[in-house]
């Protein structure tokens, strides 16, 4: 199972290699409303532009003599895998986020500007005194919260435990397409080893009606003892057929878990060059409690519990007040001023002028919608402690889950050999006594048909037992689990 476990562990690694940092500085191009349905000559033509792919990756891909082992596969799926993409993408969001709420602690500078046309009107006895005129205004507005009771840093505790959660969805999504890859592999390389079966299988069929033929010619068979093995022979052909339609499927599916195009040619380790485990080192309980240690959902679901916490903190400081300041600075003009009644001349005044102030706001009653809040920011507290509980026990079931099937596989896996074995030597005992006339076609055909099932069965024990033990490294969230 090492091969196994170091291929999965490619894509933990690349992980790590590529975490996002705390802070992203990266301008994020802003998402433009669609107002037709987009189709994908012009959803292609609009995203030329995006990140060329990985030059190693290109140079991969064009070298047609590369052959690929498993974790050259898991490799270049990384690189061309569009959920990996995707993935990195929203981890850079979540860092963002952070940087964000980390805002919140600096002040604010706004510039301001506005000019205008007046007209005031003052009573005065027997009349009233009438000005008109305009004036601009122009200069700096800073404000700042200097306390809030932990609003911001609750805010800003959510958005980092958040940038957790993507980044251990990056890790398992990295495991995951590993995961996905080897499967398909080990199906498309099972796959292929049944056409060389069934071809096998075919040309002992062929072998066999020809025996028969010859056999009849010499009056020592009937002629349904030769549409029988005709019989058998087109089977045959018909299974070897289909096990190459299966092969076309499956590699389809492989390429696609790799994130290219069916079309490309790639050419990949034999299945039989595919390291086989052959124990299981660790107890069921060890790798229970590894996973629970380290494993990346139940390690986002943890993070995703403590920014719920971090936002009750929120919603119960919202009870407090905060307090901050507030100024203004900049340059008032007057100008062209004109009265009614007249005044001997029009008038203009230009003034530096400037106001600050320190505002204490305090929310006394707002119809109890603080309280609601922090009601609801409890519930999806405990409503987040369940889920971690949830997923704790579905990853213990499906740790027990796989490690029996990699066990049973194991098991099965020897007796797939020996009942090989047996199906060898039976037929070619069969074949030898036909030809000397002790066995009937009917034996032959027996012993024919037996070997092809056991032919199957030893492919489909060995797909399964690396498939299964796969399973058990991945529910284990990337762990040892085998040797």
């Amino acid at each position: 199972m090492r091969q196994i476990i170091l291929t999965l562990a490619v894509a933990s690694l690349l992980t790590a290699c590529k975490s996002p940092p705390s802070l992203i500085t990266d301008a994020v191009p802003s998402a433009q409303p669609s107002t037709h349905t987009i189709r994908w000559s012009e959803y292609h033509a609009n995203n030329a532009a995006l990140p060329a792919p990985n030059p190693e990756t290109v140079a991969l891909l064009s070298d047609q003599q590369q052959t690929y082992d498993l974790p050259a596969l898991v490799d270049l799926a990384l690189q061309t895998n569009p959920e990996t993409r995707q993935s990195w993408q929203e981890a850079k969001a979540a860092a963002a986020r952070v940087d964000k709420q980390r805002s919140a602690w600096y002040p604010t500078l706004t510039a301001l500007a506005f000019g205008q046309y007046f007209k005031t009107s003052i009573p005065i006895p027997e009349s009233a005194l009438v000005s008109h005129g305009y004036g601009t205004f122009g200069g700096l507005e800073l404000a700042w919260t200097l306390f809030d009771f932990g609003r911001r840093e609750a805010l800003v505790d959510a958005s980092l435990e958040r940038l957790d959660v993507a980044q251990f969805a990056l890790t398992r999504k990295h495991q995951q397409i590993a995961y996905r890859v080897v499967t398909s592999f080990f199906s498309y390389q099972a796959a292929l080893a049944k056409v060389a079966a069934t071809q096998q299988t075919f040309e002992a069929a062929k072998t066999n009606a020809e025996a028969v033929k010859a056999k009849l010619k010499q009056g020592f068979a009937t002629r349904p003892d030769l549409l029988l093995a005709m019989q058998e022979q087109a089977k045959a052909n018909y299974d070897l057929h289909d096990a190459r339609g299966s092969v076309i499927q499956l590699r389809a599916e492989l390429t696609t878990n790799i994130g290219v195009s069916p079309s490309q040619t790639l050419n990949m380790v034999d299945l039989s060059q595919v390291a086989l485990p052959d124990k299981l080192e660790s107890s069921v309980e060890h790798i229970v409690d590894d996973a629970l240690a380290q494993h990346p959902d139940l390690m986002a679901q943890l993070a995703e519990l403590r920014a719920r916490e971090a936002e009750v903190k929120k919603a119960r400081a919202e009870f407090w007040p905060k307090l901050s300041i507030k100024g203004n600075v900049g340059n008032q003009y007057w100008g062209d001023v004109h009265t009614n009644p007249p005044s001997k001349q029009n008038y203009s005044s230009d003034n530096l002028v400037g106001t600050a102030m320190l505002n204490l706001e305090w929310k006394l009653f707002d119809g109890f919608e603080r309280s609601s809040a922090v009601r609801e920011a409890e519930a999806k507290q405990q409503a987040g402690q369940a889920q971690v509980e949830a997923l704790r026990l579905e990853i213990m079931r499906d740790i027990w889950r796989a490690y029996a099937d990699t066990k049973t596989a194991l098991e099965k896996r020897e007796f797939a050999l020996a009942l090989l074995r047996a199906a060898e030597e039976s037929f070619a005992a069969t074949q030898e006594s036909y030809r000397h006339g002790f066995s009937t076609v009917i034996d032959l055909l027996t012993a024919q048909k037996d070997l092809a099932r056991a032919r199957y069965t030893e492919i489909d024990s060995r797909a399964e037992l690396l498939k299964s033990a796969a399973a058990l490294v991945y529910t284990a969230g990337g762990q040892s689990a085998a040797d």
